[in-house]
């Protein structure tokens, strides 16, 4: 199947189902000779393709095994297709114990500073008073000034961690880890929920009232779970130079470092067409084509010039409307007819 927009890819369709006939077996070049030359084929002036009409009896259609559908009105909601891994947070982890680390040090120094300084300033009393000796009150000073060392120390050292963690991974998810009990980071330790880094295409950026997406793995956008948006990101992708997205997600199906793909809406408005099977389409001169049948009883080839591609269906908005009937079944032996006066025959000189 070749796409004609290839800056479109797949969307979400939202529609009122409707069933196509399964495909004929029939092999067309031996349905073609049943059918023989009696299909009356009319084209434009300079035999333009574009104008090709192909006309055959019912009794013709039956044997070539056509099938038509009629077109119904659906609506559809471009997206716009990312990717994005997800984040093994081993990493976030090593930088959340030495945080906590350097914070229960820096605890510890606090309260020998405050036991320290008492001490100080009691002996200091003391010592005005000649009660004690001034090497006492000296001990005291600096036993004070070691430990206000040893805390400055372990305060520096967390803002250091700290800085290094956001400079990884930005400062939402450096709070997430290291300020007070986050919800989200213990749903990331127990695996309830996965990291996600999600890379846009080049060009895109996550609108600024879009705080959600839809991810899964191996483009299968039916069995897509959404994914919340944490942040931007402060470093992009290996393989996709775009703008670069923290969101998280429920880890079913996902482990630390599988690709996903993701999908955003293109746009805030749904678009209304119609939606096609891939089986309608017949290609020619490197284009997509499909029959449309008039009221009298012809096929009309009839182009694709822009199309969405969506799972099992093509949704179009131009060119061809609800109402409109066309081949599901057999398009690719009105082709071969259509064409059949272009072959010489082999008993030609």
């Amino acid at each position: 199947m070749k796409p004609i927009l290839r800056s479109i890819v797949p969307a979400v369709l939202i529609f009122t189902l409707f069933t196509f006939p399964a495909v004929s077996n029939d092999d067309d070049g031996a349905v073609s000779e049943r059918l023989g030359q009696s299909a009356t084929i009319q084209k434009s002036e300079h035999g333009s393709p574009r104008a090709a009409t192909v006309r055959l009896t019912e009794e013709q259609q039956n044997v070539g095994g056509l099938v038509t559908d009629i077109l119904t009105a659906v609506t559809f909601q471009p997206e716009i297709m990312a990717y994005g891994k997800v984040i093994d947070i081993q990493p976030l982890l090593a930088l959340h114990v030495r945080y906590q680390a350097a914070a229960t040090e820096a605890e510890i120094a606090s309260a020998a500073v405050a036991l320290a300084q008492k001490n100080r300033d009691r002996l200091r009393t003391l010592h005005r008073e000649d009660i004690v000796a001034s090497r006492d009150l000296a001990q005291a000073e600096a036993q004070y000034r070691s430990d206000h060392a040893r805390l400055e120390a372990a305060r520096r050292l967390m803002r250091e961690i700290r800085h290094e963690t956001q400079q990884a991974w930005g400062d939402s998810l450096t709070r997430i880890a290291f300020d007070g009990e986050s919800p989200l980071f213990h749903e990331f330790l127990n695996r309830n929920r996965v990291l996600i880094l999600i890379a846009l295409p080049s060009g895109h950026a996550l609108p600024p009232d879009r705080r959600s997406l839809f991810v899964a793995r191996e483009s299968d956008r039916r069995m897509a779970h959404q994914a919340d948006l944490i942040s931007p990101a402060p470093k992009t992708d290996d393989l996709v130079q775009g703008e670069t997205y923290f969101f998280h997600a429920p880890s079913d199906r996902l482990r630390a470092g599988m690709r996903v793909n993701a999908w955003l809406p293109a746009s805030s408005e749904a678009l209304t067409g119609v939606a096609i099977p891939p089986s309608a389409i017949v290609w020619h001169s490197g284009k997509p084509w499909v029959y449309r049948r008039s009221d009298d009883g012809a096929f009309t080839r009839t182009e694709i010039t822009a199309h969405y591609e969506h799972g099992d269906f093509w949704f179009v908005d131009r060119g061809l409307a609800a109402g409109d009937e066309i081949v599901v079944t057999g398009g690719q032996l009105l082709l071969s007819e259509e064409f059949r006066t272009d072959i010489p025959d082999e008993d030609d000189d």
